[in-house]
């Protein structure tokens, strides 16, 4: 039966005939007595060597494309990772960079960027987010209860134009009370401005705070030193003090994560390292 030989020995071969030794040589140190068989396991072991090399280049290439795709969602992720701009209720921005964790391909961040400190501070994040989510809507709440309780207004529908207060207003006071707890004293006194809704009911007036129509009612201008109050007491508040507290957690989370990722990528440290969805399974990114 004629012997077998491994691929290991065939390219053993191939470097011994390129390092200078003779077939003579070769029959001699793996003992083959036919030249024919020499010759026969030498055109193989070329033959698997021209394999390994356009497969080489194929992995390299396909490395090459995953890498950039890896490098892409960091920088789409990172992106989306962003602070609350007060005085926000829901997780949007946040929700951006949640949606990016939806995709089969953060998968493979995780395992290009390896880094314990990262993700502890992202999941501190997402996690003070939800705090800070639950203070505001208990502010918007109490800020629309005040002005009910004052003026006898509730919230208006989208696009209603009658009596009450408009979606905005909450967001307008509540925005200028954490500007004034965090140094602003000039959101405090925004510029008012009030008229009529129509010729044909003149009665009815609309407030407007800057740029922000807040609620219509009649002589709607009574209302600004109340609303000026409101703005003025909710900055003092508790609660207030609370979500700046969170707030500035959460833009120093931010700040440390955008850290992180940017010198990561300056240093294109994630090459180094790989993933499940690397070529090859995440056993090629170092070879």
């Amino acid at each position: 039966m004629p012997r077998k030989f491994t691929v290991e020995q065939r390219k053993r071969m191939l470097e011994r005939l390129g390092n200078g030794a003779t077939q003579m040589d070769l029959k001699a140190e793996f003992k083959i007595r036919d030249s024919r068989t020499l010759e026969k396991q030498l055109r193989q072991a070329r033959e698997e060597q021209t394999l390994r090399t356009v497969r080489t280049e194929i992995i390299k290439e396909s490395l090459h494309d995953h890498l950039g795709e890896i490098r892409g969602h960091i920088e789409t992720w990172g992106a989306s990772v962003k602070a609350p701009s007060p005085p926000s209720f829901d997780r949007y921005p946040l929700s951006a960079a949640e949606q990016a964790e939806q995709s089969r391909l953060f998968e493979g961040i995780r395992g290009h960027l390896p880094f314990p400190e990262l993700w502890r501070n992202y999941q501190a994040l997402k996690l003070k987010w939800d705090e800070y989510v639950a203070v505001c809507r208990e502010l918007h709440r109490q800020v629309v209860e005040n002005a009910k309780e004052k003026w006898g207004l509730s919230v208006l529908g989208t696009n209603e134009q009658r009596r009450g207060l408009t979606a905005s207003f909450s967001w307008e006071t509540l925005d200028r009370a954490i500007k004034v707890a965090m140094g602003d004293s000039q959101a405090g006194t925004p510029h008012y401005h009030a008229a009529p809704l129509s010729p044909s009911a003149p009665e009815l007036e609309y407030l407007m705070s800057d740029e922000r129509v807040i609620l219509y009612r009649e002589q709607a201008l009574q209302c600004v030193e109340d609303h000026r109050s409101m703005i003025a007491g909710c900055a003092r508040s508790e609660k207030v003090a609370d979500l700046v507290k969170l707030l500035g957690e959460l833009r120093d989370l931010e700040k440390r994560i955008h850290d992180i990722i940017e010198e990561t990528l300056l240093r294109r440290d994630y090459i180094l390292y790989s993933c499940r969805l690397c070529p090859g399974g995440g056993g090629l990114a170092l070879k």
